[in-house]
């Protein structure tokens, strides 16, 4: 494989056939057809059925690629980073935030940097911390803020700060942010949590178990506006942190309460097997200094 089979595989995939692939490459059909042949020959398996539906990926297809487009990722980073180590940083930064500290940390986070370095582009990628862990340790993402429920396999992490979970529940619950809630009190709720093996999900039936309960799940959804709409309408309560609701607490749509001794420690975690580029360090040291700030402001605490 070479860098101009890769661009052939990618654009019949992008294009589903043929013809709008040769097109869009500007070569003859023939030819691009003899470069996809080729490629199969090469790992002595089909990638593609050929259909009325055009041309679709074969289990083999889709797992070559998943690899090819961490490789070719990577490639471009390390001509951007070899360029770049000299001069203003320039290329790409992939960086994924799960949906909580989305609201708190990724407007002003991308503001600043972007800021600072206007020749880098930055692709957002929103997820749950075990997907963002994956895509990181694959190859796919530079960069991404998880959590310490989640195993770290695949990648190296750095602890920006902690913050309480909350209890979060319709106005007409009035919970107080001035008086917690113990654990034992969520297993009397109807309550809308994650979908397993999502870890605020795990983490809050594992505590409900120590004390020999379980939690009543009435609806499940991966969404925090989703889970956060049900909530509002009086469906049930919700477990999330506090970044995860300040904006509909303010606005009164929602009350909340601290629980007792159960918080969540975000991490920044990078890839373990390769070094990062210029532009993704320099990310990292704008992210890292970010969680200082909002350590000092109180709205994390130190872990």
């Amino acid at each position: 494989m070479d860098q101009r089979k890769i661009k052939y595989f990618f654009s019949v995939i992008e294009h589903g056939n043929l013809s709008s692939a040769a097109q869009s490459l500007r070569v003859s059909q023939p030819t691009l057809s003899r470069q996809i042949q080729a490629i199969e020959q090469e790992f002595q398996i089909p990638l593609f059925v050929r259909g009325g539906r055009g041309m679709l990926l074969t289990e083999a297809g889709k797992q070559l690629h998943e690899g090819l487009q961490s490789i070719e990722r990577q490639l471009r980073l390390l001509k951007t980073g070899v360029t770049a180590v000299s001069v203003e940083p320039a290329g790409e930064v992939a960086f994924g935030i799960p949906p909580s500290p989305r609201g708190l940390i990724a407007v002003p986070l991308i503001k600043q940097y972007s800021n600072d370095y206007p020749r880098v582009a930055i692709r957002l990628v929103e997820e749950t911390s075990g997907q963002l862990r994956d895509l990181v340790a694959n190859g796919i993402l530079d960069l991404a803020i998880t959590n310490t429920t989640e195993p770290t396999h695949g990648t190296v992490s750095q602890i920006l700060g902690r913050e309480g979970l909350l209890l979060v529940g319709p106005v007409g619950a009035r919970l107080s942010m001035r008086k917690d809630t113990p654990i034992r009190a969520l297993g009397d709720l109807p309550l809308i949590l994650t979908m397993r093996p999502n870890s605020l999900r795990l983490m809050v039936e594992d505590r409900l178990g120590v004390h020999g309960m379980t939690a009543n799940v009435r609806f499940e959804a991966n969404t925090l506006p989703l889970m956060t709409d049900l909530v509002t309408a009086g469906l049930g309560y919700t477990v999330l942190p506090m970044c995860g609701v300040r904006e509909l607490l303010k606005l009164k749509r929602v009350s909340a309460s601290p629980i007792s001794d159960l918080f969540v420690t975000w991490l920044s975690a990078r890839p373990k097997s390769r070094p990062l580029g210029v532009a993704a360090e320099r990310f990292h040291d704008i992210l890292w200094a970010f969680s200082r700030k909002l350590i000092a402001k109180g709205v994390w605490h130190d872990a």
